[in-house]
């Protein structure tokens, strides 16, 4: 079993944004597709999917490893949901169903073991949404896993795509919590420099997503979504005057909601990684201390290495609002 985590104060410090990933077999009709542990050149362990090579990722597939870095940072829970780039929803929906089965049994089985320590987030073929609200209910009514991670856009089309409103109701219907990851695909071609990809195209791709959410009438039909976006919601905290303004003076923004965004916005979650004291404080002001978790991004070289303390050094946010991001935010969305 594993050990018992460390006391800090009384309320656990929970990070809804981590990610975990699981080799797969070797062989087989989708083993290019399935990530797999081999040996680079100079001999070091890399994990490799579709012509990547991930270095110094271990503690990807290694709860132990895990563990020993959580009581390092102060750090209770870690909420585990895959790897963007293992979330496969360019493939055939057989293999889509198959691979989501795979990581979602593999995740279980780590809460299982070290069910003090870990909380797990399902992966679903959300370009088939129907097996999608499918595999949604077997995670979390047959494996207790308590939400979904979900990509920003759907092959290029946006949350909003009709074809997702049976997962949708699915969702809330389940209560789940609904991390939204970007991947920034649809603008690589203009940000193959300087790693923009990330530093650019992610926020850029939560904020499209938030929008569409808010302007395509997700909201509007499912009010009790638990959505959170990660990164601190992208550039979309800090421009949503421009959306309500949009709407007071464009017909296009009133297309499918009567209510400005402000009504839709402040039913969203976000989490803390802005690497940007200033700007996680604002955030929080701005949307609530009731509506930030805790988040780092774990291990990806773009994490912030100690949310924790990230969040302590915060001196203007008062102290019960800090609790309210350390953990007790994830702890009643999560159903924990």
């Amino acid at each position: 079993m594993a050990s018992s985590s460390p006391k800090i104060d009384k309320v656990k410090r929970i990070d809804v944004h981590t990610h975990i990933m699981f080799p797969g077999e070797e062989g087989g009709k989708y083993a290019d597709l399935m990530p797999r542990l081999a040996r680079d050149e100079a001999g070091q362990e890399v994990i490799q999917v579709r012509g990547r090579s991930f270095r110094g990722q271990m503690e990807l597939h290694n709860p132990k490893r895990r563990i020993q870095d959580m009581d390092k940072k102060g750090i209770d829970m870690q909420v585990l949901s895959i790897m963007p780039v293992f979330i496969f929803y360019d493939v055939d929906p057989e293999f889509g169903i198959a691979c989501s089965q795979i990581q979602n049994n593999a995740i279980a089985a780590i809460v299982k073991t070290y069910p003090d320590r870990f909380v797990g987030l399902a992966t679903v073929p959300l370009h088939v949404p129907l097996a999608a609200a499918k595999e949604l209910k077997r995670a979390m009514n047959e494996l207790g896993m308590k939400g979904v991670q979900i990509l920003s856009d759907v092959n290029e089309k946006n949350l909003d795509w009709p074809e997702l409103w049976p997962f949708y109701e699915t969702a809330q219907e389940l209560g789940a919590f609904i991390l939204c990851h970007p991947k920034a695909f649809s603008v690589m071609d203009r940000m193959k420099k300087f790693h923009l990809q990330n530093l650019v195209g992610h926020p850029f791709d939560t904020s499209l997503a938030i929008a569409s959410v808010i302007f395509g009438g997700v909201l509007r039909d499912f009010p009790k979504l638990k959505l959170c976006f990660l990164h601190g919601g992208g550039f979309a905290p800090y421009q949503r005057g421009r959306f309500e303004h949009g709407y007071q003076v464009r017909l296009e923004c009133k297309e499918m909601i009567s209510k400005p965004p402000s009504e839709y916005f402040k039913l969203l979650h976000f989490d803390t990684v802005t690497h940007y004291d200033p700007a996680l404080e604002y955030l929080i002001r701005t949307v609530g201390s009731d509506k930030v978790l805790m988040g780092s991004d774990y291990p990806a070289d773009m994490a912030d290495p100690d949310p924790v303390a990230t969040l302590s050094r915060l001196e203007p946010i008062p102290s019960a609002d800090k609790e309210n991001i350390f953990g007790k935010n994830a702890a009643r969305l999560l159903g924990l």
